[in-house]
């Protein structure tokens, strides 16, 4: 994967600063739901630009804002829907280890049968919380790739081929992850440091905190562009 390319691509655009502010804009208003949406349909936006090896110009903020908040809305339901089992998993272990609880309240032998069984639920649900956490991580990019190949919203549920496209491409979606935590940890880094410098320091360190957001947001959808165009075998230049 060009890692390089992801993070440089961005500037290579006239009005990068421009569309890079208005989604530090709109992460500030995160707090209100709808901006959420907007930003997964941005970053879903510049995947498909680049998986169709259209990298350049970024997308326009404005110039379709409803299919961007669709975008990110389809995108961010079918990841959602995706946990669905195991919170219903969690829901019958809950309702489970209460009844338990309330018919070994008889006697002791009965409490005590109904506390090591409630133990042993709550060590399995531990266990596949890790199973379910470690398949979202992979499968949460696959979707995206999966929807930006197809433009369908029921495409995301074509269990079979998402599943395809996480094992297929586990190193690669790996690779983005931890380049995400990476790029994440410098500019924590950075912005700590900034703190130290009084007032100055201060301002400038949150202007990069609120503007890094939205562009890491378009390197990870470049990255995963990159897969997308991989899986449909257009060769990026020096690229997956």
């Amino acid at each position: 994967m060009d890692i390089a390319r992801a993070f440089t691509f961005v500037m290579e655009d006239e009005r990068w600063i421009v569309k890079v502010g208005m989604g530090a804009v709109v992460t500030l208003f995160s707090f209100l739901i709808f901006p959420i949406f907007l930003l997964l349909g941005y970053s879903v936006a510049v995947t498909r630009n680049v998986s169709q090896q259209k990298e350049l110009p970024l997308p326009e903020w404005t110039e379709d804002i409803g299919k961007l908040f669709m975008d990110g809305f389809y995108v961010g339901v079918a990841q959602l829907a995706y946990t669905l089992p195991f919170w219903l998993i969690t829901c019958i272990a809950v309702v489970a280890t209460v009844g338990l609880g309330a018919a070994g309240s008889g006697s002791e032998t009965a409490a005590s049968v109904a506390a090591g069984v409630s133990t042993l639920t709550f060590v399995l649900l531990g266990c596949l919380s890790i199973l379910f956490v470690i398949a979202l991580f992979f499968l949460s990019p696959a979707i995206i790739v999966q929807y930006v190949r197809t433009n369908e919203f029921a495409a995301c549920f074509r269990i079979a081929e998402v599943i395809a496209i996480a094992r297929e491409n586990m190193g690669p979606i790996l690779i983005v992850a931890l380049v995400s935590f990476g790029a994440s940890f410098a500019i924590s880094l950075v912005t700590g440091f900034l703190q130290i410098i009084p007032c100055i320091g201060t301002i400038i360190g949150l202007v990069i905190g609120v503007m890094a957001g939205p562009y890491l947001s378009m390197s990870i959808g470049h990255l995963y562009g990159q897969i997308a165009a991989g899986i449909s075998g257009k060769k990026m230049a020096g690229g997956y």
